[in-house]
């Protein structure tokens, strides 16, 4: 059976809201020792991927490190769907997809990289005799001297768009590397780039030999977990440096040609399947009427709303519950197709008056609830008032004025989901007494 993206992507990702600065981003990658970083935007609900290579950007560019995520333009990536297979998958990237996000009804919940989706496909007949002094000249090597500048070296980086350059000697040996990982370092603790590079790099620097077979060197590859190899001839010169992403693509690179054109053919029933899958999935999160999110869809969504307000410092979210006042009578004095009507009509105003980041559902009957992110209670309680008088401003057609009463809460820190909600429940019931056509908030004990 061909793996999903899904069964091969790393899934304890670790995020950063895009609206908080460049160095919050690089003191998370040096804490937790990564080379790359998602960025999630709660707005357009949008993914982006920080790298060295931006990191490399931003440093020769005099970018401060106080600057706003979300303001450096760092491109969206793309995102595919947990079921999809690595057939299909390769039939629609490149190389130049280095990295990809899995998703899951828009929630986040794995990242995979094209070299991941390349070496989790096993070729048929692995390269044994085709040795790596075949492939150096391709892959030439950056080098410099160890007294040269630290600063020196980052240009060289980004001059030569690679990730890593060889340090040597007065007898150019290899004597070690310095990578966009140590990079990362400099830039957290700021240190002085003017110091020669010698005090930066990594030393000593592994090697192979360039009559190793590419099959040994993948082994080699994965056994060590390296991310390069750095290839000598039998003086011990560089030969050249190659990627792990390199070598994979060279040594799969004919076999993909093979299994693409019967991934071409898997990709037409896929694409019907994705189809169907994608019909059933609206079919399973949305209303039937009324195109609003329903209630199980809703309870996910509030989920991921709770886990932000955790991670996040002074994150909030508020709920507003909508009940048509006099819907049985309605129904009962017009029919229930013209019920049906105005709950599809309040659906469309619901849609129109609140914004892309706001998720709105039907919770059951004539029952709405709306989640309000990054809002608190006075926000919500304006954005409340709004909607209700332009509910009952509207023209129902065969009707004529409908109203509606409205209950609000805030999540706090000590809730739950059962009490958050029982607020906003209770605030309705209280909006009902009073006489309807109205608003009421929470009641804090």
């Amino acid at each position: 059976m061909i793996p999903t993206v899904y069964d091969i992507c790393i899934q304890n990702v670790l995020t950063i809201d895009v609206q908080k600065t460049l160095d919050d981003a690089i003191k998370k990658m040096s804490d937790y020792n990564l080379r790359t970083i998602i960025l999630k935007n709660y707005e357009d609900k949008s993914y982006h991927i920080l790298t060295t290579t931006h990191l490399l950007e931003f440093k020769i560019s005099n970018i401060d490190k106080s600057a706003i995520l979300q303001d450096l333009n760092i491109p969206k990536v793309k995102e595919l769907d947990k079921d999809i297979n690595l057939l299909s998958v390769l039939n629609d990237i490149d190389a130049s997809d280095e990295y990809m996000v899995i998703t899951e009804n828009e929630k986040l919940i794995g990242i995979v990289s094209y070299t991941d989706i390349v070496n989790n496909i096993d070729p048929q007949i692995m390269m044994k005799k085709q040795t790596l002094s075949s492939l150096t000249h391709q892959y030439r090597a950056i080098t410099t001297d160890e007294n040269a500048s630290t600063l020196q070296v980052i240009h060289l980086l980004k001059e030569s768009s690679r990730d890593a350059v060889i340090i040597i000697d007065t007898d150019l040996k290899p004597i070690g590397i310095f990578t966009t990982k140590d990079f990362i370092d400099i830039v957290h603790n700021d240190f002085d780039l003017l110091k020669p590079i010698k005090n930066y790099m990594t030393s000593p620097v592994s090697t192979l030999d360039d009559k190793t077979t590419i099959a040994e060197a993948v082994k080699y590859i994965k056994d060590k977990h390296y991310k390069r190899i750095v290839v000598v001839d039998e003086n011990r010169y560089i030969s050249g440096i190659i990627t792990q992403k390199e070598l994979l693509k060279t040594v799969y690179n004919k076999w993909i040609e093979l299994i693409k054109e019967e991934g071409s053919k898997m990709s037409r029933t896929n694409e019907k399947l994705l189809k169907a899958t994608s019909k059933l999935k609206e079919e399973v999160s949305f209303d039937y009427l009324t195109k609003l999110y329903n209630r199980s869809m809703f309870d996910t969504l509030l989920i991921e709303q709770i886990e932000n307000f955790k991670n996040y410092s002074n994150y909030s979210f508020s709920l507003a519950m909508l009940d048509i006042d006099h819907f049985k009578k309605i129904n009962d004095n017009y029919g229930h197709l013209e019920g049906d009507k105005v709950l599809q009509e309040i659906a469309k105003i619901l849609t129109i008056t609140t914004r892309g980041s706001d998720i709105v559902a039907r919770w059951g009957g004539e029952e709405f609830v709306i989640l309000l992110p990054n809002t608190n209670i006075e926000q919500a309680t304006i954005f409340s008032e709004k909607l209700r008088d332009s509910i009952e401003s509207f023209d129902f057609k065969n009707i004529g004025r409908v109203t509606c009463s409205i209950g609000i809460s805030q999540f706090h820190s000590s809730d739950t989901k059962a009490n958050f909600f029982k607020r906003a429940d209770e605030a309705l019931y209280k909006a009902k007494e009073l006489g309807r056509n109205r608003v009421e908030l929470e009641h804090l004990n």
